[in-house]
């Protein structure tokens, strides 16, 4: 009970911390809305009411302040809300993408603090660890080392305590969320509890080191057979769910044109290879790195290209892949109500969907991207355009298929930046081709087919049990369907919330006119020559009626 009692002013703590941070960049009212400024210490009220009557100019910037303000968990949602253009206004999305840029080294001695004793003992098999750290982000930092056999490694250390900090801010922001949507209807259109949700899984993958590290090596077994691409070797005994130890890469990061051009990088050929591998892993796997950030690739001495960081991955199945690529075919042969037809089929559409509406917004986008000259072609603008178009009449894609576009949209980006006149039209049109060759093998069908038929044996073999269960649960009486309602908690709230200033408003109505009443009696102590009982009870409804009638025009609702 003590330790639920701790969590919970933990949590407190952190919301009062997290709403002062807001209404101190200018948020106020947003907090108010939320009917949350009552956290707020009664001068901090007055102060930030008076903020927020000035003219707000730069609510971008003072949004991404607020986040690098309030640390690790909040600079992880910017970034993943900076990536969502189909969701939030351009203008945000810019900004919270300079929280990829600004994240402060931590100290050598809180770092070190995180290490167990033996990387540090006597008998170590670490020999060396550098303090000064390779890169820093926002949940680990990372640091060179050499072992007692030579090796060169490098060690990515969790930030102490920044688990405990995440589970307490993700409570919070699930918390915000819920009243995001209860308070301020506009928010429904982006479902920030669902954008919550992503990010908690999200963080909670980055946060595993050995999940990473077996990512690592999926990887590196599906590019066994490719001689330009590889990631790190990991040393497993000496990596933990806080701490990855893998080899150290020599190379130039992506980001770093300068050396690149002055150690003669082919940067052409690179970024062929580089897109090449992004398609296997999309189309071909259905397993791929989704965090194209310039420095997580390093390009060798050798021209190869190192994958260096698989904190963020994205999983495609069979029937999404094959939807994928019939829609860049359909996209690239101008053929608009096909790619129409599968973006319904892939966002679900429900029957009260203005299908032609959709399909006369999605034309000007596609035929402005497809009659350009191919150089000038941008992939990443076009599928962002499909998906704002997309989510004004309601349609929105699962995450998991966002995280495709919104990772293609990157490499994309990165492409053009390490090659200005690369073609990733044609070598994608090429990729197309040869997957369509591919899948008409005998081996690749003979591969699909078996694992069709073991589905279906699992299937068959499933059957005869769930039947059985299903004619007990039947004959037992407790059969049941459940119902769900998406957004129908709010409606229920609100029907709560109605009802019970109803009730209280008729009782307060009732008080008024039996006080009223016994004011005119004349029986009893007497008062300006009414019953002293009945003015008593006339003020003190009176009084209920002047609160109630504040309290509805203070929550704006009426």
């Amino acid at each position: 009970m003590l330790k639920g009692f701790k969590e919970r002013s933990k949590v407190v703590l952190r919301l009062q911390r997290i709403l002062t941070v807001f209404a101190r960049h200018g948020f106020y009212g947003i907090v108010k809305r939320l009917t949350l400024h009552g956290q707020l210490a009664p001068l901090d009220r007055l102060r930030y009411a008076r903020l927020h009557q000035e003219e707000d100019k730069h609510t971008a910037e003072r949004l991404r302040q607020a986040f690098e303000e309030l640390g690790p968990s909040f600079i992880e949602f910017g970034q993943l809300l900076s990536t969502r253009h189909d969701l939030i206004p351009d203008a945000f999305a810019r900004e919270l993408s300079r929280l990829f840029w600004h994240t402060r080294p931590v100290p050598w001695e809180d770092i070190k603090q995180s290490l167990p004793d033996y990387y540090t003992a006597r008998d170590s098999p670490v020999k060396t660890i550098d303090p000064e750290p390779l890169a820093s982000a926002s949940i680990a930092q990372i640091h060179k080392a050499v072992l007692k056999s030579g090796h060169k490694v490098v060690i990515k250390v969790q930030r102490q305590g920044i688990k405990d900090v995440i589970a307490s801010d993700v409570v919070v922001l699930r918390m915000l969320a819920s009243m995001m949507e209860k308070y301020l209807p506009e928010s429904r259109s982006f479902n920030p509890r669902q954008m919550v949700e992503e990010f908690a899984t999200a963080i909670d993958q980055e946060l595993d080191f050995v999940l990473e590290a077996t990512n690592m090596a999926r990887f590196t077994q599906n590019f066994a057979d490719d001689p330009y691409i590889f990631a790190p070797k990991t040393w497993w005994d000496l990596t933990h769910p806080h701490i990855l130890v893998m080899d150290y890469v020599d190379g130039i990061p992506l980001d770093d044109i300068d050396r690149l051009i002055e150690a003669s990088v082919d940067r052409k050929a690179t970024a062929e290879r580089l897109l090449n591998a992004f398609l296997r892993q999309i189309f071909e796997f259905g397993f791929y790195q989704a965090d194209p950030h310039p420095g997580n690739f390093l390009v060798t001495p050798d021209s190869r290209i190192a994958f260096i960081d698989f904190g963020l991955v994205g999983y495609v199945t069979e029937a999404e892949r094959q939807a994928l690529a019939d829609l860049f075919q359909a996209a690239i042969a101008e053929d608009i109500e096909r790619v129409a037809a599968i973006w319904l089929e892939l966002t679900r559409a429900g029957r009260d969907v203005d299908r032609s509406a959709f399909l006369r917004g999605l034309k000007p986008i596609l035929l402005k991207h497809i009659n350009q000259p191919r150089g000038r072609i941008q992939l990443g603008e076009m599928f962002t355009g499909m998906m704002n178009n997309g989510a004004r009449h309601g349609l929105k894609l699962p995450s998991e298929l966002f995280l495709v576009f919104r990772t293609m949209a990157e490499i994309e980006g990165l492409l053009r930046w390490l090659y200005i006149d690369f073609d990733v039209i044609a070598h994608c049109k090429a990729f197309a081709e040869s997957q369509k060759w591919a899948a008409l093998q005998p081996a690749r069908i003979a591969k699909l087919a078996s694992a069709e038929a073991g589905q279906w044996a699992g299937i068959a073999r499933r059957l005869p049990q769930e039947v059985e269960d299903l004619i007990k649960t039947l004959s037992s009486g407790r059969f049941s369907i459940d119902f769900g309602h998406q957004g129908f908690d709010v409606v229920v709230g609100e029907l709560h919330r109605s009802s019970n200033r109803i009730a209280v408003g008729l009782v307060i109505a009732a008080l008024i006119i039996g006080a009223s009443s016994m004011m005119l009696s004349e029986k009893g102590p007497l008062v300006w020559g009414m019953t002293a009982i009945g003015l008593a009870a006339f003020a003190v409804g009176c009084s209920l009626g002047l609160m109630l009638i504040w309290l509805v025009v203070k929550s704006g609702k009426y």
